[in-house]
């Protein structure tokens, strides 16, 4: 039985089912699961998208926003449907909490494609070789059997882009050009994805980078690069929902800098790290070792505690990574 059967076969018993994304959700992960509800409601089947916050400014042009239902934080799942769960590495970043009884009468299936993901589903559908999750939900429709349509198409194909950096990261494979190129067959609007994504930069974006790159910090040798902004900075100018991939690649992007990171506190004490590498440092590591997770050049962790306290921590765990790799590469 074929994983999309398999999901079929619960959805015949009551035909609602409920998908999940991740904290702070990107285009990976938006694009993933609209395409995956709206390719189910065209067969027939009813699925609501909870989130907790508001759509990022960069991907709200996405199709199939309608199926979205605000959830407050921390609330329990309606009982007795399906629960899938996309692009999200661990349970604790769903933000909700699961029926008690979801195992026995609807199970849990996890579609991802980070290394760091713990298997918390009843049918796990994990694959890290894929570039995106968005390829896999790509494969997991075509055997449905049921056509794509061309906003279930557009979604996937900025799915893949935001994970592949529009196909200039290591993880870009033959594969990943032969799906888009498939996407492109199947009526991707490549004129409003062009457009959103390239040629429309939200004011809060240009905002936050600017803010971002003010305070920047580097290591003494250069090699780690940071910037760190408090809730109150951060709420101050309405940026506590902002994507920090733009910034997070510039600081990558220096010349000598093989880690980048943003620490910022989204509540008070509450930090959010994202982790952006060169070609050495294995960030994903790091980033499991304080609780969150990711892929190798790109991954991400929430700490509790002190700003200050909690930046020292992270660089000198970073330096110390960096070091072990740069004494290993001269032996």
């Amino acid at each position: 039985m074929s994983h999309w059967q398999k999901m079929i076969s619960y959805l015949r018993k009551n035909g609602e089912l409920i998908i999940l994304v991740h904290e702070k959700p990107d285009g990976d992960c938006l694009g993933s699961a609209l395409a995956l509800g709206l390719h189910l409601q065209a067969a027939g089947y009813r699925p609501t998208l909870f989130l907790p916050e508001p759509v990022p400014l960069t991907y709200d042009f996405l199709p199939g926003q309608e199926l979205i239902k605000a959830l407050e934080k921390g609330e329990q799942l309606p009982e007795a449907q399906l629960i899938v769960a996309v692009d999200c590495a661990d349970q604790s970043r769903i933000l909700y909490s699961f029926p008690e009884q979801a195992s026995a009468q609807t199970p849990v299936f996890n579609i991802d494609h980070h290394c760091s993901n713990t298997l918390f589903g009843d049918c796990n559908i994990v694959d890290p070789n894929a570039a995106a999750t968005g390829e896999m939900i790509f494969h997991l429709l075509k055997e449905s059997g049921i056509p794509i349509s061309p906003a279930v198409a557009t979604c996937l194909y900025v799915a893949i882009i935001a994970d592949t950096g529009s196909f200039t990261y290591s993880n870009t494979s033959a594969e990943t050009f032969h799906i888009a190129a498939e996407l492109l067959e199947l009526g991707s609007d490549m004129n409003l994805i062009r457009h959103n994504l390239y040629d429309r930069r939200p004011v809060l974006e240009l905002i936050n980078i600017k803010l971002t790159l003010s305070k920047l910090q580097f290591t003494e040798d250069h090699r780690v690069v940071w910037s760190a902004l408090s809730h109150e900075e951060l709420a101050s100018h309405n940026l506590l929902h902002t994507d920090t991939d733009s910034v997070l690649n510039l600081m990558r992007s220096v010349e000598g800098v093989e880690a980048a990171i943003i620490f910022r506190e989204l509540e008070p004490g509450v930090i959010k790290i994202s982790f952006r590498s060169q070609n050495q440092l294995d960030v994903n590591c790091i980033a499991c070792e304080f609780g969150g997770g990711g892929h190798a050049r790109a991954a991400g962790c929430t700490l509790n505690g002190d700003l200050s306290t909690t930046i020292a921590r992270v660089i000198n765990r970073t330096q110390e990574q960096l070091q072990k790799i740069l004494t290993k590469g001269g032996d």
